[in-house]
């Protein structure tokens, strides 16, 4: 016959191969969910471009956020990090990607967010002296950590036109 501890192994083996079965399904059922966020992000206002510490540069800008991110949660969905993220190329042709202003949602009524004129989290500074006149897009992100399964990231970038092409 088998001993308590074999029997005792048998059983939480099974009930653990039964939480993972039923995790695996739990996530696939967020390839069916659908989500709408409705979002505008626009450029206030540019405060100023100065030079930064030697060979930098930085910008001091405003955003209009108007997100409603609701559709986003699903039944699995723990929590959400957003972030607003400022994209733009050097004379390379490199994308540079700076992170302006970031939070995090936990509840779904907590999901539709306005902002007027809000400044930056985070300092703007280019890597070099590469932020006058550049095209810049505001993009809003999205990073779902669900309670079972795997991360993903969505976006919606916004061209927002020029930074100016001297100091001011």
């Amino acid at each position: 016959m088998h001993s308590l501890t074999q029997r005792a192994n048998t059983v939480f083996t099974f009930f653990g191969s039964v939480a993972a079965v039923l995790a695996i399904l739990t996530s696939c059922t967020d390839l069916f969910h659908d989500a709408k966020p409705i979002i505008s992000l626009k450029l206030a206002e540019i405060k100023k471009l100065v030079p930064y510490s030697g060979s930098r540069e930085q910008a001091v800008i405003t955003f209009d956020l108007d997100a409603d991110l609701r559709s986003v949660f699903s039944w699995n969905s723990k929590q959400i990090f957003i972030f607003v993220r400022a994209d733009y190329y050097s004379d390379e042709g490199k994308l540079n990607q700076v992170v302006l202003w970031d939070s995090i949602i936990q509840q779904k009524e907590k999901a539709k967010i306005k902002l007027k004129k809000h400044k930056t989290k985070y300092s703007f500074i280019g890597h070099g002296k590469d932020l006058r006149g550049r095209d810049l897009n505001l993009t809003l992100v999205w990073d779902i950590m669900p309670r079972v399964g795997a991360l993903w990231m969505s976006e919606r970038s916004f061209g927002v036109g020029n930074l100016p092409g001297s100091y001011t």
